[in-house]
């Protein structure tokens, strides 16, 4: 991977070739390379707003999640990027790490790759063979992360056809989910009721239904979930669905009892 120039560059002109080792590599090299961090408190992430319609009459609301400052010397990174006018228009001039939080959230990743030119793009284990178009990827639990310090993240094991990855804003305490969480209160469309009723997360904060069918190996499923309840928050932001500010960490925990995906 090419070392930006200078801070305000956040492109990449040229696509790096070679094994996730080598880009692994590349983003260590640019890590320990780039300036130490501002001593300045971090901002509360800020989110920005779109819809998906999934069928004629049914649109999910879909939120993306900005961690970091809007300084020039200030990282950023994008989780599951909507592509909006009001969310191009806050990042700053740091350097951009855009993030796919999910097997299905990948959507609005390639404009967003056009429109931003980050310098790096991560995705969950399996991502970058469904869509090889947007390579080049770096895989959480793979490749070394090396924003822990923003940001932490869990990879949801024992249901494969999501791989969905939970992060954790530690200066807020705020975790990220795509689709573990659902908190739809004023549904749009005229047919989103149905779907909505038949996962269980009608006009409510909950889990969908639909768990209880991706997880193929509770055990696996159930050793993530710990990882992630072991964190220390108190708010969940939602790809689908309104931010949830009370009693978040214990609502999670209860959301997962009812549909028995957790003992």
């Amino acid at each position: 991977m090419t070392t930006p120039s200078n801070n305000s560059d956040r492109g990449l002109p040229i696509r790096p070739r070679g094994t996730g080792s080598d880009l692994a590599d590349a983003v260590r090299s640019w890590t320990e390379a780039a300036p130490p961090p501002r001593t300045s408190v971090e901002p509360a992430p800020r989110c920005f707003e779109s819809t998906l319609q999934m069928l004629p009459g049914v649109t999910l609301p879909l939120r993306s999640m900005l961690v970091g400052g809007t300084g020039s010397q200030d990282r950023q990174l994008l989780i599951s990027p909507v592509a909006t006018r009001d969310e191009q228009a806050a990042l700053g001039t740091g350097p951009l790490t855009l993030v796919a939080p999910s097997l299905l959230h990948h959507l609005h990743l390639q404009t967003a790759i056009e429109r931003y030119r980050p310098v790096t793009l991560w995705g969950p284990p399996g991502l970058a063979e469904k869509q090889p178009t947007l390579a080049p990827m770096l895989t959480f639990g793979r490749d070394p992360w090396p924003y822990d310090e923003q940001l932490s993240y869990v990879v949801v094991e024992g249901a494969p056809r999501r791989n969905e990855v939970v992060l954790f804003h530690r200066p807020s305490r705020t975790i990220y989910t795509a689709d573990l969480f659902f908190n739809i209160q004023q549904p749009q469309g005229l047919l989103s009721s149905i779907p909505l009723r038949m996962m269980g997360v009608y006009r409510r904060f909950g889990a969908s239904k639909l768990w209880k069918r991706w997880v193929t190996d509770r055990a696996a499923f159930g050793r993530s979930i710990d990882q992630i309840l072991a964190w220390d928050f108190e708010r969940v932001v939602m790809a689908h669905g309104d931010p949830l500010e009370d009693d978040a960490h214990d609502r999670c925990e209860i959301a997962l009892r009812e549909l028995a995906l957790i003992d």
